[in-house]
């Protein structure tokens, strides 16, 4: 097999709306391929960060616009593009005055020239079977996914609830979910970097803070104890990386 990405393998077929076809695969040659890639990617720590563009907050009555996924080994800190699609969705109104129109790169012209997300669903859903999925903000991402019948098996914590008592951002009563600038600024003070709302790009960002996070939360559970004994909360934040 070749050794391209997945994602340069589904660049290459954008015309196709399988991953197995994609790919250039069976469906029988399709299924042996997964259950090797699944059981590499868990045996690796391998999982699935996503992103999605909105027109609103409502998921129900707004629309997606733009999904990008990408792996995270947490082994390594390797990143990996997967998936990104530019899409619409049929009885969803959207203008110029939404607000990922105002705030981003992405135009009114090129959602409403996109394909429908529905022409994306076999593929979309194979990805979200692949293993542990986040996103930043969780409750945000998934209510729009699942609020279109996408299941996520399998969750990895959120980061911005994982960030919160690590920033401790103060509000009036107590500390704020820190945003993804935020959060990037305090791991990376270095680099220039300003959140873009494009899909792919975000995610790709966002795995690195929670690579950047899951590596702090491993050395506080290595290092931080009191008479040889861990203090509790370390002990909830840090047991597994695959609980919530």
């Amino acid at each position: 097999m070749s050794e391209q990405s997945f994602y340069d393998w589904q660049q290459s077929h954008k015309k196709h709306h399988s991953l197995s076809k994609s790919l250039g695969l069976s469906e029988s040659e399709f299924k042996t391929f997964m259950k090797d890639w699944k059981n590499e990617n868990l045996q690796n720590q391998i999982i699935i960060v996503l992103d999605i563009e909105t027109t609103g907050l409502d998921p129900y009555f707004n629309m997606i616009c733009e999904i990008g996924i990408c792996t995270l080994n947490l082994l390594d800190g390797t990143i990996e593009p997967i998936f990104h699609v530019i899409c619409q969705e049929e009885n969803k109104e959207f203008d110029d005055n939404s607000w990922i129109f105002q705030n981003s790169d992405l135009t009114l012209y090129t959602v409403r020239n996109a394909h429908f997300l529905e022409n994306y669903r076999e593929e979309l859903q194979e990805i979200l079977n692949l293993g542990p999925c986040t996103a930043y903000n969780q409750s945000f991402d998934f209510s729009f996914l699942n609020s279109r019948n996408f299941k996520i098996p399998k969750k990895f914590w959120d980061p911005m609830h994982k960030l919160t008592p690590i920033l401790k951002i103060p509000r009036y009563n107590g500390y704020k979910w820190p945003s993804v600038q935020e959060a990037y600024n305090f791991f990376f003070k270095n680099e220039n970097y300003t959140e873009s709302h494009r899909a792919l790009d975000d995610a790709k960002h966002e795995a690195k803070i929670i690579y950047a996070t899951y590596k702090y939360l491993k050395e506080k559970k290595s290092t931080h104890k009191v008479d040889g004994v861990r203090h509790r909360d370390e002990e909830r934040s840090t047991t597994s990386p695959f609980s919530r």
